[in-house]
């Protein structure tokens, strides 16, 4: 019964961010979408902010368990928070607890980028440092431009940036690898 509760309160949040930035929402907002009585809020959550770290962080747990059949898919479901909730991260994007969305793009992005970059390093003499350096090229990349979709009203599809993002993935991470390969056979 915990476990619905806590998962009520957080949904019921995220519902809210759909119509309204967070500031803009209350504790009284949430405790009559889902039913509950403020007592019950408190008793799970300190305040709203609580609320939506753990929101985040339980839909990035979910997010890392799954497993996929190629990068496209995979990147795709990744953001499927974005897709389908993007009022309520665009209204998280444009609030004063930003790094709270963007902690979770990087943490997304970073996991699911390092174990493609892993698969295409196999064999290859890259080191631990270079592989994060492979991954962080590709993760920033694809978050930046996911930024910069946020920054511009959402008004292109999102879907076809992620499709755009796997296929230049897809064009060059053997280019990358085949390349740090060649600058460490010189040194």
């Amino acid at each position: 019964m915990a476990k619905f509760t806590q998962q009520a309160i957080m949904y019921s949040l995220l519902k809210l961010l759909q119509e309204k930035p967070i500031d803009k929402i209350t504790v009284k907002d949430i405790c009559e979408l889902c039913e509950i009585n403020r007592n019950t809020f408190y008793y799970y959550y300190s305040d709203i902010y609580q609320v939506l770290e753990e929101l985040l962080k339980s839909e990035t747990e979910k997010s890392l368990k799954q497993e996929y059949k190629n990068f496209y898919e995979e990147y795709l479901q990744k953001y499927h928070l974005v897709f389908e909730y993007k009022k309520a991260v665009f209204h998280l994007y444009n609030s004063k607890n930003r790094d709270m969305i963007l902690k979770y793009f990087y943490d997304v992005t970073e996991d699911f980028v390092e174990k493609y970059v892993r698969k295409e390093v196999i064999g290859t003499n890259l080191s631990e440092d270079d592989i994060r350096f492979v991954t962080h090229f590709y993760s920033n990349s694809m978050i930046g431009n996911t930024l910069r979709w946020l920054q511009h009203g959402m008004q292109d599809s999102q879907e076809r940036l992620i499709y755009r993002m796997s296929v230049s993935y897809q064009a060059t991470i053997k280019a990358l690898i085949a390349q740090i390969e060649k600058e460490k056979s010189k040194n």
